[in-house]
């Protein structure tokens, strides 16, 4: 089964002869907006706005750059076993280890197990971080092309692309999801020039850092000859398994249960219908806890005294079982199109429902986790007409805003699955699917 693709040697429309900042002159430009009001946010929105000393910093992150530091320290198996809970696969702790070994020796200080005002390691990791979830504009500009959507287009797909981006590094601290999902794409394209070998090599970066895209794999393997399938499974777990082996046979136990069962937090999150049979990690109770309090005395001065204090704890269930259904229904899929001959825009929607069942399925929702998805979404939906293109930015914006209302689990439930599927069915392409003819913009 073949897809319907520009060559590599047109990419859509680009001339050969063009060099390469010629080709991504739009995605470089957006590239640069998002490190540069990214830094902007973090180090000036505070002190300018509420004239507060404090930087801004996600947590998640300095989560993740410690599990980096436990790489450079000779610790790699005792990332899983920390404090820090880091979830995912070891891959973007490596990637961030030369900013922590940097770090190290410059003597800078950093946001955890502490949060400090101004952790002058944020310096190095924040640009770090912004570069690495901004790359996904390169495969997505390349995708584009390869559509036959010319200039006029591109730019505002670019601009809508690194809106939902920004916040997922910005706010969240999480480039790892954009970062998987940059080296899936740029194995989907390998698929589709039918080159095996850097599908497969492309999805091994891929999965090490976000076991995510592993709702997109079985929709690739559908167009991968059946001989091929055990080189590409060996070099697509390869990777994985040499960076988890470590952990596995030092921590056991911890590395095992939570790459299983996923811990989601109530706190500061979103429960959706599906937290009531979800596994229960730690159930919601409510516990005495030792704490300091500032008392003044009749003097003027404050001194500090130790406090009993009542707090309550929200619950903590487990995601495992939601992601695995997804898995499973991403694979049915990847079976339908094996059976099915799909156009290349039609591959795109499929690896967009496909990275949506994610969200459907999860029982907490964190915002960022729509980001792949609806990237995708987008990205289908650029090589239909004006109209149809224009609802469907609308539709994912507004998705995209509701994702932060707390409020009601069904409510919130029922607001995200159907503005998901409106935007779905408004970028469906049609086996006859109206798009730009390729251009040489």
């Amino acid at each position: 089964m073949a897809l319907s693709i520009h060559p590599p040697s047109t990419q859509g429309g680009v001339e050969p002869g063009d060099n390469w900042l010629k080709r991504h002159q739009w995605p470089a430009l957006f590239f640069g907006l998002i490190v540069a009001t990214g830094m902007a946010y973090s180090f000036l929105w505070n002190p300018i706005l509420y004239h507060s000393p404090n930087w801004l910093t996600p947590p998640d992150l300095w989560n993740t750059y410690r599990a980096a530091q436990y790489v450079i320290w000779g610790g790699e198996g005792q990332i899983y076993n920390n404090p820090a809970a880091f979830q995912t696969f070891p891959g973007i702790a490596i990637v961030l280890s030369p900013i922590a070994k940097l770090a190290g020796m410059w003597h800078l200080s950093e946001g955890f197990p502490v949060a400090l005002a101004r952790p002058s390691a944020w310096w190095l990791l924040d640009p770090a971080q912004l570069a690495l979830g901004a790359l996904l504009l390169f495969p997505l500009d390349s995708i584009a092309r390869r559509l036959g959507v010319p200039s006029r287009r591109r730019i505002p797909l670019l601009a809508l692309e690194a809106a939902l981006i920004w916040p997922s590094v910005v706010l969240w601290g999480h480039p790892e999801d954009a970062l998987g999902l940059s080296f899936a794409l740029y194995g989907v394209i390998a698929v589709a020039d039918r080159r095996w070998l850097r599908f497969a090599g492309f999805f091994a970066l891929a999965t090490v850092m976000q076991p995510l895209v592993l709702l997109i794999l079985p929709i690739c393997l559908a167009y991968v000859p059946l001989t091929r399938w055990p080189q590409a499974a060996t070099v697509i777990v390869l990777p994985t398994f040499v960076t988890l082996i470590a952990p596995l046979v030092q921590e056991w136990s911890a590395t095992s249960k939570l790459l299983l069962r996923q811990p989601n937090y109530f706190a500061n999150n979103h429960p959706t219908p599906w937290a009531a049979i979800a596994p229960v990690i730690n159930p919601s109770r409510t516990k005495l806890v030792d704490v300091l309090k500032y008392v003044g005395s009749p003097h003027g001065h404050h001194h500090a005294v130790e406090v009993v204090k009542r707090v309550h704890t929200l619950p903590v269930v487990a995601a495992g079982p939601g992601r695995i259904v997804a898995i499973v229904i991403a694979c049915a899929l990847g079976f339908a199109i094996k059976r099915l001959t799909p156009t290349w825009p039609q591959l795109l929607w499929a690896v967009a429902l496909a990275l949506l069942l994610r969200c459907i399925f999860e029982p907490v929702m964190v915002p960022y986790y729509l980001l792949p998805g609806l990237a995708l979404v987008l990205l289908t939906a650029s090589q239909l007409n004006t109209l149809r293109f224009c609802v469907v930015a609308a539709t994912v914006a507004m998705c995209t805003l509701l994702s932060y209302r707390h409020v009601s689990e069904w409510q919130y439930y029922v607001t995200m699955v159907t503005t998901l599927g409106v935007a779905l069915m408004a970028a469906w392409p049609g086996r006859r699917d109206p798009r730009f003819e390729p251009s040489s913009t």
